[in-house]
């Protein structure tokens, strides 16, 4: 069911868009019978988008489709362990091939696991796993590192993201179930209650 914050971001996404609108959609895990993929074009097809493709990464991951990945008109990450997402992306090297499609004025839309890509790094999920050593580096189109269902991470958690953002400089912005964030141009919008935290 949708809360008014996602109906508020796509509003914002699909202002402009038309019904010949393209969305690449590109899974966080293995989705062999594509049921997670249904259930999220399902959603978009109720906005009036018929025309979306599966990008995977896994084992169905074709590289001659990176093309029309890029013609696309949005790019969607979908939700999922941004650790493994992380680590997904970066074998197939897509981390370059998004990076090069936002800065050529591609849409990039995150979903939980799919919004963390899109900060600075995965820091936050290693501090929660209890994952040290190598630092692994989201898909840095943002200056800062984003923190999805703020509503479900129990007080030691928080205390410890605190701690990461004085230690680091590193601003982070935290949102419930349902908020979200629209960074346009160096400009950021927030949807819903979102929680600033920076040293």
């Amino acid at each position: 069911m949708e809360s008014p914050g996602n109906q508020r971001l796509d509003d914002i996404l699909f202002k402009g868009m038309n019904r010949h609108t393209k969305i690449g959609y590109i899974p966080s895990t293995e989705d062999p019978d594509r049921t997670y993929f249904q259930t999220k074009a399902d959603y978009y097809r109720h906005y009036g988008v018929e025309e979306i493709m599966f990008f995977d990464l896994y084992s169905d991951f074709d590289s001659s489709k990176i093309e029309e990945l890029l013609s696309c008109d949005i790019v969607h990450l979908s939700a999922g362990n941004p650790i493994e997402f992380q680590s997904a992306l970066a074998h197939r090297k897509m981390d370059q091939v998004l990076r090069e499609y936002f800065n050529r004025g591609g849409t990039i839309v995150g979903v939980s696991g799919g919004a963390v890509q899109l900060g600075k790094s995965i820091t936050l999920f290693q501090l929660f796993t209890g994952e040290s050593g190598r630092k692994l580096k989201g898909l840095q189109l943002a200056d800062f590192e984003f923190l999805p269902h703020y509503n479900r991470w129990d007080d030691a958690f928080k205390k410890k993201v605190e701690q990461y953002a004085v230690e680091t400089g590193i601003t982070v912005y935290a949102g419930n179930d349902g908020d979200g964030m629209v960074v346009e141009d160096g400009h950021i919008q927030f949807i819903g209650e979102i929680k600033i935290i920076n040293g």
